[in-house]
């Protein structure tokens, strides 16, 4: 349970780093150049994510605070579904900007937090409190973060096109999703 701990700090203290400490960010960039500095940014998250989910697969006990109905299942994968659509609204793909984006300001950090629930929903152990209530609490703290900075959202023009090309991408990246928790041992069917 410790390296899952251990990660989510390193994970979310990554992220945040430029929200809580712009000048530490801006000394990084001088002192070692923009792209070095996203470097150490990018591999301090990614040794973060390697111990959560080592930290989540490797746990020996865990205390069950409740059990869901197997039915619940099914609102998550929806909701899972609506989540990586959310993460994907902000981003043009193949040069393509969907029409959502104009109206949905933090796209990821808000599929974060639906993604969050969702996980939660199902999961009623301590170390999934632990890791995905976290998660989505880190998402609200990002995002009072980016209002109390006046975050700006630019506003694109969608079109058609990003839309379709959104709704597959969500559709390929859940796939992906499934396929992972299918190998990793998940049972994510158990209405079936």
């Amino acid at each position: 349970m410790w390296l899952i701990i251990l990660g989510i700090i390193i994970f979310t203290s990554g992220h945040m780093f430029r929200r809580l400490l712009p000048d530490g960010r801006i000394f990084l960039d001088q002192k070692l150049g923009e792209n070095r500095a996203k470097g150490i940014i990018g591999i301090t998250l990614l040794s973060g994510f390697i111990l959560v989910t080592i930290g989540y697969y490797i746990n020996d006990y865990d205390i069950y605070l409740y059990y869901s109905p197997p039915w619940l299942t099914a609102i998550t994968h929806l909701m899972m579904i609506f989540s990586l659509l959310l993460m994907n609204v902000g981003k043009p793909h193949f040069g393509h900007t969907n029409r959502l984006q104009k109206y949905i300001k933090h796209g990821m950090l808000s599929g974060l937090i639906i993604w969050s629930i969702a996980h939660l929903l199902i999961n009623g152990t301590l170390m999934a409190f632990i890791l995905f209530g976290s998660l989505g609490l880190w998402a609200v703290l990002e995002i009072f973060l980016l209002e109390r900075n006046k975050y700006q959202h630019e506003k694109l023009d969608g079109s058609l096109r990003g839309d379709i090309y959104l709704i597959g991408l969500t559709a390929a990246v859940y796939t992906v999703f499934i396929v992972i928790h299918y190998l990793l041992g998940a049972n994510l069917y158990p209405f079936i």
